[in-house]
């Protein structure tokens, strides 16, 4: 882990320089990692620096394609919110699960790594936020069929994953919901496990 302090950082990249893009991709990387179809941005070196014995700075900087840094988990003190945000609900207590997710000490970052834990704990809090979004509309008061799944997984997809599902994702989320939950009676708690399927998913995990 490391101390982020906003001044020297921002010094640093005075100092060493960066790299410049032209063009911005206009959607995002798709959960398997591909560009969706789009065109990526053209990015250039933008300056060379000289460091000690005459190295270059950026000599071992590793090349990356636009948008090869996605996918990586989000912080816990961003997905903590993430939950009330997708389900529009007024607040969500995350707190229980925040060792298990490693939130670092305030003022400090570190990267988040997946892990078993971690994704068992993601269903958890994705079950409990869901529970508490289906227990009152009357939507969820009947049993998932082949057409209220469809639209249902469609809205959770577009809540949770800022866009829409393609149509496997949305066949995967029908099957769980009508083939995957028959072990529960209570209707309710059936359309909470298929949305929580949704909010373990990496478009909702991941940036």
């Amino acid at each position: 882990m490391r101390k982020i302090r906003s001044a020297h950082v921002a010094a640093l990249l005075i100092a060493v320089g960066g790299v410049g893009c032209v063009g911005q991709p206009t959607e995002p990387a798709d959960d398997d990692g591909s560009d969706g179809g789009v065109e990526p941005p053209t990015c250039e070196v933008t300056r060379s620096y000289d460091g000690f014995g005459g190295r270059k700075l950026e000599a071992t900087r590793e090349t990356l394609a636009a948008g090869a840094d996605r996918l990586r988990m989000k912080p816990f003190v961003a997905l903590a919110t993430e939950y009330a945000r997708a389900l529009s609900l007024a607040t969500f207590d995350t707190a229980a699960y925040a060792a298990t997710f490693g939130r670092p000490p305030a003022r400090w970052f570190s990267e988040p790594a997946a892990s078993a834990n971690t994704i068992y704990a993601a269903f958890a809090l994705a079950y409990a936020a869901c529970t508490q979004h289906t227990a009152t509309d009357a939507t969820y008061a009947t049993a998932p069929d082949a057409t209220s799944a469809t639209l249902a997984c469609h809205a959770f997809a577009q809540r949770a994953w800022h866009r829409d599902a393609t149509d496997a994702e949305t066949a995967a989320c029908v099957s769980f919901a009508l083939d995957k939950t028959t072990a529960v009676s209570a209707p309710r708690a059936r359309w909470a496990y298929t949305c929580a399927s949704v909010l373990t998913a990496s478009g909702f995990l991941t940036f």
